[in-house]
């Protein structure tokens, strides 16, 4: 009995949408009132089918402003360059990545990008992709590129012998992806056809075990989102037979979520997951992007011939979790540099986390007597593994202030006579002003920014002199 919106689970449809909240309630998505408005930009989004364009995104300057990425002419559509800035960035979010599955106790591994279209399971399996493949069609046989890690690392995992002690198992790729994206759908890093999967999946021995497993990487995406500042909004993509078998257990997932989650009610044994979860980032327009993602797959470990051996001595098909902790590298970043677009509609200037700044500190000498003094500055912060710079440019000491600000450098030192005469540190920290330290105190101040992050080295030369300039 339907009373303003609000359902029994007697009554979900097929092909329906619906608002579950983390009391338990169930309401038609299409009569949901929220004041939450990233739910409201979900539900336009996914039950209205409002169009999403995200060429507006102000990523897309800041891509080119800061000299990230840019469109390669040569190549197809949809397949970005990254200039040093932005692959160092990019190289950082897949140190990051990688990072938080080895923690899990995944197994890192590289499979090929390319598999053979007439083999039994890569055939049925990319059904599912239909026109979205690029094919390679060398002599007479027909490959196609992956568009993620799932062919290679099922086709390994076929070849392991796996008993029910070592379940359950992480595998983990870094998978150079490509989906051929309709022309008209590319839009800077949101959409692209060619794109880093940090892919992961968890080979558990019953659906009982699988489902604990997804409790836990449940808990460690909206973690990973949290730390950076980010609220998900998930979708909850699942077959009716599960929802109504489990309810118990997607409840409780909505719990752990904290606010209600959009349902879309598919019929069962048309996909091989029962259970795939969108987490939806709102980007600084109020717009909804799915990164992460996580699902439970019941079909493919029968389809590629992958089974384990249990106690009992007898062979068993194993349940497959499929996840990406933080969706595709490049939506990754987009995150970071949506947040810097939001941070300059609050009225702060906009700036990247100081572990994903292409320049953590640049030094900037007041005039060439302070050079020598200066290069020691750099040296020692480069030495404690600091990405350091230094203004060598015979140029105003304004402009340089100006430059360095345009390149969100989130700590600029300006070394004059005082500085000289008084061993000390002038430094700008962007949003907080001028502080005056000790180098040590500074290394300190560096050290609690970046944490137990990732680090790099610079991927260009220290002098700013020496830089080629990117038309």
């Amino acid at each position: 009995m339907e009373v303003d919106g609000l359902i029994g689970l007697e009554d979900v449809k097929i092909g329906m949408h619906y608002i579950l909240t983390p009391d338990g309630l169930l309401y038609d998505a299409r009569e949901y009132e929220t004041d939450d408005e990233g739910l409201k930009s979900l539900i336009r989004k996914e039950v209205f089918k409002e169009a999403i364009d995200y060429r507006e995104s102000p990523h897309i300057k800041l891509l080119k402003k800061l000299k990230l990425a840019d469109n390669e002419p040569y190549t197809d559509a949809g397949h970005l360059t990254y200039l040093p800035r932005g692959a160092l960035i990019l190289d950082l979010l897949m140190d990051y990545a990688l990072n938080v599955v080895r923690r899990l106790d995944a197994l890192p591994v590289h499979t090929s990008i390319m598999y053979d279209l007439n083999i039994g399971p890569i055939k049925e399996h990319a059904k599912l992709f239909g026109q979205r493949m690029y094919k390679v069609k060398p002599a007479k046989r027909e490959f196609i590129l992956r568009y993620a890690a799932c062919f290679g690392q099922f086709a390994l995992l076929r070849r392991y012998y796996l008993s029910e002690t070592d379940l359950p198992l992480k595998i983990f790729e870094l998978a150079d992806s490509y989906r051929y994206e309709q022309r008209g759908e590319i839009k800077g890093l949101a959409r692209v056809r060619r794109f880093y999967m940090p892919d992961m999946h968890v080979i558990a021995k019953d659906l009982q075990e699988a489902m604990n497993e997804f409790i836990n990487l449940y808990n460690v995406i909206i973690e990973e989102g949290a730390k950076f500042g980010w609220k998900y909004y998930s979708l909850y993509n699942i077959t009716l037979d599960f929802l109504k078998d489990y309810f118990d257990f997607i409840k409780g997932l909505v719990k752990i979520d904290g606010k209600p989650v959009l349902l879309y009610i598919v019929e069962p044994n048309i996909y091989y997951w029962v259970i795939n979860i969108e987490f939806h980032y709102i980007d600084s327009l109020g717009k909804p992007l799915e990164t992460a993602t996580v699902q439970i797959d019941i079909g493919n470990s029968k389809r590629f011939n992958i089974v384990y051996h249990s106690r009992d001595g007898s062979k068993k098909y194993p349940i497959i979790i499929h996840t990406a902790i933080h969706g595709s590298i490049e939506r990754f970043m987009f995150e970071f540099l949506e947040e810097a677009s939001k941070m300059q509609k609050n009225g702060l200037k906009p700036m990247l986390p100081v572990w994903l700044s292409p320049v953590q500190v640049r030094v900037i000498p007041v005039d060439k007597r302070h050079h020598k003094y200066s290069l020691n500055i750099v040296d020692k912060l480069e030495s404690e593994g600091f990405r350091v710079d230094f203004d060598d440019r015979d140029i105003t000491l304004s402009r340089k202030i100006k430059d360095a600000e345009s390149e969100w450098v989130p700590y600029i030192v300006v070394i004059g006579d005082k500085e000289v005469r008084e061993d000390i540190l002038t430094v700008r920290v962007r949003n907080k002003g001028l502080v005056e330290l000790e180098i040590s105190d500074f290394i300190k101040m560096l050290n609690d920014s970046i944490k137990d992050f990732p680090k790099r080295p610079l991927y260009f030369s220290r002098y700013v002199s020496r830089r080629p300039i990117f038309a």
